[in-house]
């Protein structure tokens, strides 16, 4: 007899099933594959694990977990700098009765005391959640459509196209291989120079970069003057057609329209390369926003749900939350 089921893997043991489910989901991303989120786990020191919805021995759905344990709390925190990865389904393979998604759900609310998951965009999963008392939180990236030079070139605004001529003249270039500690030194600037302490130390940063770099998940890219000094860095990653803008660092005190002209020149590049689109990865601090904006595309919302147990839990991350959004100048 046919039945459904869930089951919890440690992906560091066992990706088959995982790996499974991702090659069948047409929303999964290279940050939902059992690659990422395992090289994920051994960097910031949390095991990584997927909890499955299984019919029979087929996986239909599934939810990937970084946990830890706070004390007498265990929580999964959002996955740092990794979108989208936080569901994966089988939608056309067949279809998912209300009480096997409860039962999935169920788990992972008996499971964790807190627990966030970054919906893909275009995601139906989120009303379900918040019927289940999950909070969401509506979350914005901005993508571009990249296959169309001239498009392009016309979708940026007349202020971005005037420093990209200006950086034109200048003796920025590009180097295509910068080192992981001037991309961690540069990424950990962007927030000192506004007084900030960045969400990951660098030192951490720097070994994600050499790992990502190894495991050939990123490529790197520096605009440097001819004297050597680096205006700015960026890390993307290439998903079929997609690239996603994963890091970013800058001093503009270098060049100060460097990051504008490295965005281009990547797109450029990438372009000719046979990518077709561009995703920002978040549009939803108001400067970055407004600079992501400057290049045209389209606002593509996503979802942040959240899971509280027990809920004053909520209240106290609430206003944790709200601290820290506020010194980083976020919505």
């Amino acid at each position: 007899m046919q039945q459904w089921s869930v089951k919890t893997v440690s992906l560091t043991e066992d990706t088959r099933l995982w790996d499974r489910l991702h090659a069948s989901s047409a929303r999964a991303t290279v940050f939902s594959s059992s690659a990422w989120l395992c090289l994920l786990g051994e960097v910031f020191e949390r095991p990584a694990t997927a909890t499955i919805l299984l019919f029979d021995d087929m996986p239909v759905a599934g939810i990937p977990l970084l946990t830890s344990q706070r004390g007498p709390l265990r929580v999964s925190p959002p996955l740092p700098i990794t979108l989208y990865a936080g569901w994966l389904a089988d939608e056309h393979r067949i279809a998912v009765p209300s009480d096997a998604l409860h039962e999935l759900f169920a788990h992972i609310e008996q499971r964790c005391h807190y627990a966030s998951l970054g919906l893909p965009p275009e995601e139906p999963l989120a009303e379900q959640l918040r019927g289940r008392g999950w909070t969401l939180h509506q979350m914005r990236t901005r993508r571009i459509t990249i296959a169309d030079a001239e498009a392009l070139w016309s979708g940026y605004s007349q202020s971005l196209r005037r420093k990209l001529r200006r950086a034109g003249e200048s003796d920025l270039h590009l180097d295509e291989d910068p080192s992981s500690s001037l991309m961690a030194d540069c990424y950990d600037l962007s927030y000192q120079r506004h007084g900030i302490a960045p969400p990951i130390p660098k030192e951490r940063v720097r070994r994600w970069i050499d790992e990502l770099k190894r495991s050939g998940m990123v490529d790197m890219f520096a605009g440097r003057r001819l004297d050597g000094r680096c205006a700015a860095v960026r890390a993307v990653t290439r998903d079929g057609d997609m690239l996603y803008d994963w890091l970013a660092g800058a001093d503009p005190a270098v060049a100060p329209s460097a990051s504008h002209w490295l965005v281009d020149t990547i797109l450029t590049r990438y372009h000719k390369h046979g990518c077709l689109y561009f995703d920002f990865m978040g549009a939803n601090a108001p400067g970055v926003a407004d600079f992501k904006r400057s290049f045209g595309g389209d606002l593509v919302p996503y979802v942040d749900a959240e899971w509280y147990r027990p809920s004053i839990l909520k209240t106290i991350n609430r206003l944790r939350s709200r601290a820290i959004r506020r010194q980083r100048g976020l919505r």
